[in-house]
Order: C-alpha cells, then structure tokens, then sequence
C-alpha cells in the first residue's frame, strides 16, 4: 500500500489538556472543536496568553483599587453631604448653574415640584423669583385685557450617578454621586450619596466650596422669613426640621392692631433678643424662655402678627402641628431639642390640640364622661390607658414638659394662638409660660379705616417705573457745565415736589374715603380678614366699594344669622341627644336592676321547694309500707 501520496490530517486539539480546560469551563471541547475544523486554529494554543491577560487584568483592577483607596485615604480631602440635611439642597443648587453640569451627558431633569425631594428644594426657589420678576406693563390696567401665556416650566438639571471633574480656584474638585443599593424601600430621590473631593490633605478649597453654595443660597432669601415643619427623615420614623417655603417677610406696619399694643409688644421682643439680655437671664438663674399668647376671634389677624414679628427681627418660623397623628410625645421633644438659638416656634389653634380643661376636679370629669357615654370595645377595662387612647395627641404634662421643662430648649419665642381663651387649661398659660397676651378683636372704626387705606393707598413698586426719558438740557457752548448741572437739579427737585404734592392730594382723598366707609361699617361686627376679603373685590374702586358696603353688610349679618340658628339647632339636637342616651342609659339600669330581683325570688322558692321534695317522696313510701 503506497502511503506516500496520502496526505497526512493535523492532530486534533482535543487532549489531556482540553479535557482539563472542558472540566473547567463546560463547552469548551465542543467550541474548541468547531473552531478547528472550520478555521483550523487550535484554541489550546492561546489558552497560556488568555490566561496571562486575564490575570494581568485582574492584577490592574486590584492595584487601581489599591492605589486609589491609598490616595483616597492619605492623599485627598473629602466632604460627606448627608441627603437629609439643608446642606445638600446648597451644594445641588450651585452645582446646576456650573459649566459641568450643563455639560454633562447624562443628568437628572426635573420639571414637576409635587414630585421633588430634598435635593430639588431649590427649584421652587427659582420659580419664586420668576414670579416675582414677572411686571405688570403699565398700560393702563386693563382689567378686560386677556392675560399673557405664562411660559412652561423651567427644567432644571442635575448630573447623574457618576464620578464629575470641574476646577474650582486652580483645584481639581470631583463631584461624586452615587446610589445606596442598602435602602431599597426608600424612593429613588433619597436612595444616593453625595461627596465632594479634592487632592492634598488640606481641606480648605472644599470649606471654601461649601462657604460660597451656603452664600449664592442664602443670597436669595434676603427680606423673606423662612418657614420650618415637623417631618420625619426620608426613609426613617425620625422627626426633623424640614424647610416647607420661604415667603417675603410682611412689613409690621400693615398689621392692623392697636398701636400701643404693637408698640409694647416690639419693646418687649426687641429687649428680649437684645444680645445682653441671655446674660442677664443667666446671672439671675431664670430660663431664657418667652412665651406670648394671641388670642381673638377667627381672622383678626393672629397669624399675620406671628409672620410679620419673624420677618421684623428676621427670625424662622418653626411651625408645630400638635394635632398630627403622627406627632407624639417622643418625636414633640427631639423636635424642640433641635431649635436653633433665637427663632420663632408657632403652635396656632391651640384650643384645638384637645388640651383643654385637662386638670379639672375628678368629679367634673365623670360628669362630663356620663354625659356623652360612649361604647367601650371589647377586651378594654374602662378607665384603664390604653397604648392608643390618646389618639396621637400630645398630653398636657407632655407639652408643659417640652415648654419648659429641665431639658426645654432656651433662646425661642414661643406664640401660641387661640380662638378661645377660655377653654385653655389655666397650667398652660400661666405667668412664666406665657409672658405677655395680646388680645385682638373685631374691627372698630380705626381698624376699619385703616384696612381701607392700607387696601387703596398707592405704595412703591406697586407699578413698574417708568423709564427715564432724556434730559432736555444739554451741555453747549452757551451753558457752562456748572449751570447745565443747577438746571438738572432744579428740573429733578420740581418733578420731586410735583410727586410729592401728588402723593399728598391721593392721600388725603384715600383717607377721606376711607372715614367714608368706617361710618357705613358697623364697628366691632366684623373681623379684619373679612373686611379685607369684601375690600379685594372693588380693589381699584374705591367709591364703588364705598357704595356698595351698606348691601355688604345686610348679607353678612343675614349669613350670620343663618349661621347662628344652624348652630342653636346642632346644640339643641346635641342636647336632646345626651338627654335621650341617659333617659335610655336609666332605664337600662333599671330594667336590670328589676331582673335581678326577679331572678333572686325564683331561686329561693327553688331552694325551698327542692328541700321539701325528699320529704314528700319519704312520706309516700312509708305510707305504702303501712
């Protein structure tokens, strides 16, 4: 057999060291061998140079770690940003206007601000100042003109999840963001991290970062009162201060009170806050704690002083909702321990809190109790507590605690507001809770015409200012610059007087008018807010205002007359109710008190019948047996 032309067929690649390397990764002989025979290239050659790139890439992913966690932990300075805290919305509203994250390529946009967090805070901030830098064209104040498309809302952009360079000052600065996958059950907003870092072991540059984001912030809240509420942190049950708005700080002088009364209660701030004033306190061992109480009837303005005394010192207000269910003793007093040193803490309606009358004598309160019965459920022993009797209220002695306890936090004013001083517990509003009350009432002539005045009155920025025209005098060779200058101040000092002299006469007849209107309305009938609510109609006619105020007046005591039999009938109804529950709770007594009787006579007959029963039966046999 000639064995010369047969050509000889290439070992296959299969082998000892290819069923090692199939054991290893399953599949591989068969790859290894369709390879072969369609492109006869023997896979096992490359195995030994797979395996070096795979280890020097695993070795250049380890050393980069290396190297990186060494820099990181010797040679670099980092800033942590807690997500919940006020800091973060500073840094993410510098870091939208820079350079980088307008450039960035991938990036976060927000629109709607019902769906923002913590970190977005910032956007409504931006949509107040457009609002506010939105001017009315003085055109004459067509009433019928149609108004203007408002433009869509601004998208605001933030970078995403990633590493981001940018210079600050000659440094190199990285902007690291990046999620937390252990809080899955928090929202995607809140579920991230957020670091600033720089090289060197000097953290100054990242201070100075962090200084100027609080600066261009705070920059934008100049003349506005910041408002605060009790919330919990994202993700967790822990009470915290969360900011809700930021609104213009409201002029003390358009608060319509007494002017002694305002004037002794600024006097009394003024040298509370006074910075000798926490000395004096000290040295003399008093808490330095004070406490006010508005009280009045509904819309005379109680809230409006509380805002307006905040933007007069420039204080935050610190909003607490005692009536909240999710507020409790414990979350109350982290939130008072968490107050800054001077700022205003507001607990309005009061009366409402269900705090009233909590201390009354044990007698008054089970009369109160029979009164209205109520079905007790099942498993529960009257007049035992249980752990949600109190409905997520605060108790009495809880608040008095936190008001001014050992551990009660100092430096704040407290307001409280009420609508009904009368149902508030004595304990709550003594001297040393509460150090001064200022009472409101309804509208008298004075308040009446001064709401008018402050409604119609012509006050600056209330029209856009007109623009300068040129001015006529003109420096020429005739006129010396001295007198060019004289005639410009003169022509500006007439155009002065000439709007002076305006200003007087509108005056005058505002408050002419308003005089008017204070003998129309009735005096102590009606509340500031709704005045003011009837004024906002004719809010530029006045006359027509004035005219129709008589016809006001009828329709308001007619609603409110309605208002008052609507209420007798509920108290009426209420009334006979309670007298029903106890004529039905009386008679249930005593229907049980009659079976009860009832059921001891059967019985004693029972008993006496069942010992003479023996008896009987006895004498029966023994008269047989006879």
């Amino acid at each position: 057999m000639d064995t010369t032309n047969m050509t000889e067929e290439p070992a296959s690649p299969l082998g000892q060291q290819s069923a090692l390397l199939d054991a290893l990764f399953p599949g591989f002989s068969l790859l290894s061998s369709a390879l072969y025979t369609y492109t006869r290239i023997d896979l096992t050659l490359y195995i030994p140079l797979i395996l070096v790139v795979i280890g020097l890439t695993l070795a250049l992913k380890y050393f980069h770690s290396y190297v990186w966690e060494l820099l990181d932990s010797s040679f670099m300075s980092t800033a942590d940003i807690r997500v919940d805290d006020e800091i973060y919305s500073m840094v993410m509203a510098w870091v939208a206007k820079q350079g980088f994250a307008r450039r960035s390529r991938r990036f976060v946009v927000n629109a709607n601000l019902s769906s923002r967090n913590w970190y977005v805070m910032w956007a409504s901030r931006h949509k107040e100042e457009e609002e506010e830098e939105e001017e009315v064209e003085d055109s004459g104040l067509d009433l019928l003109a149609k108004p203007k498309k408002k433009p869509p809302k601004k998208l605001n952009y933030t970078p995403s999840f990633g590493t981001h360079y940018f210079w600050f000052k000659g440094r190199l600065v990285m902007f690291k963001r990046y999620e937390k996958r252990a809080q899955s059950f928090a929202s995607i907003s809140e579920r991230e991290e957020v670091a600033l870092s720089t090289f060197g072991r000097d953290p100054t540059i990242l201070k100075e970062l962090l200084d100027e984001c609080q600066a261009s912030f705070t920059r934008q809240d100049e003349n506005k009162t910041l408002i605060y509420r009790g919330a919990y942190k994202p993700g967790t049950t822990e009470p915290a201060w969360s900011r809700c708005m930021s609104r213009v700080s409201r002029p003390f002088s358009t608060v319509v009170l007494d002017e002694t009364i305002k004037k002794s209660l600024l006097e009394d701030m003024r040298d509370y806050l006074h910075p000798h004033t926490r000395r004096w306190y000290s040295n003399r061992g008093i808490p330095y704690r004070r406490g006010y109480l508005l009280y009045g009837p509904p819309g005379t303005g109680k809230s409006s002083l509380s805002f307006a005394i905040a933007g007069y010192f420039d204080l935050k207000i610190y909003i607490v909702s005692l009536n909240s269910t999710a507020m409790n003793e414990e979350n109350l007093g982290t939130l008072f321990s968490e107050l800054p040193k001077a700022c205003v803490v507001l607990l309005e309606d009061i009366d409402t809190a269900g705090l009233t009358h909590t201390r009354e004598k044990p007698e008054v309160i089970e009369t109160a109790a029979a009164a209205q019965p109520t079905a007790i459920p099942a498993g529960v022993t009257p007049g035992v507590p249980t752990a949600n009797s109190s409905g997520g209220r605060i108790s009495l002695s809880a608040l008095l605690n936190v008001l001014d306890g050992v551990a009660s936090q100092e430096g704040r004013i407290l307001i409280m507001t009420t609508n009904h001083i009368n149902k508030l517990d004595e304990a709550l509003i003594r001297p040393g809770r509460v150090d001064m009350r200022v009472p409101f009432s309804l509208a008298d002539t004075a308040i009446i015409s001064t709401i008018f005045r402050g409604i119609y009155a012509t006050l600056e920025g209330d029209y856009p200012a007109t623009p300068k025209k040129a001015n006529s005098v003109e420096s020429t060779s005739l006129l010396s610059e001295r007198a060019a200058a004289a005639q410009r101040a003169l022509q500006a000092k007439a155009v002065a007087d000439e709007k002076a002299h305006k200003a007087a006469v509108e005056e005058a007849r505002i408050a002419a008018l308003g005089e008017a209107f204070a003998k129309v309305i009735p005096s102590g009938e009606f509340s500031p807010a709704e005045i003011q609510g009837y004024l906002l109609k004719y809010k530029r006619l006045p006359d027509q205002a004035i005219t129709n105020a008589a016809a006001w007046v009828v329709k308001k005591r007619a609603e409110k007359l309605k208002q008052v039999e609507k209420e007798r009938e509920k108290e009426e109804k209420e009334k006979a109710d309670q007298e029903k529950a106890q004529k039905e709770k009386l008679k249930e007594k005593t229907e049980s008190k009659e079976g009860s009787e009832a059921m001891t006579s059967p019985t004693s007959t029972t008993s006496r019948s069942g010992t003479s029963t023996p008896s009987s039966e006895k004498e029966a046999d023994e008269v047989v047996v006879v």
